[in-house]
């Protein structure tokens, strides 16, 4: 059972700005650790492939920010949208970029002496 999760949708690219992809995923407020997650375009259908991997857990209380596809998909159940309760998940977004451009400098780096000696 989760009490409280977090979902929201990160965007970055493959090689070039326009090959665009999105991660959708949700996050265990209390035990702060990711449960499911899904890459794909930032359609209705990645969000429902995210909810399916999330309804094997019963969410006590759904908390998202303004995108509009979640109120329609949530309706009926507890559902808080707010900035201000989604800041883990963002943070964790905030961390997540970071690592990643830095381990992208070091591959960078790693190549560019592997190949210039």
């Amino acid at each position: 059972m989760i009490v409280c999760a977090e979902m929201d949708e990160q965007w970055g690219y493959v090689g070039a700005k326009s090959r665009q992809r999105w991660l959708f995923y949700a996050y265990d407020r209390i035990r702060r650790t990711v449960v499911a997650h899904v890459f794909g375009e930032r359609t209705l259908a990645t969000l429902e492939r995210l909810l399916s991997l999330l309804s094997a857990f019963e969410v006590v209380v759904w908390m998202t920010d303004g995108w509009p596809l979640y109120e329609p998909r949530l309706k009926g159940k507890l559902h808080v949208i707010s900035k201000r309760y989604t800041q883990r998940i963002e943070r964790h977004n905030l961390n997540l970029r970071q690592h990643l451009a830095r381990l992208g400098l070091i591959l960078t780096r790693h190549f560019r002496t592997a190949f210039v000696s």
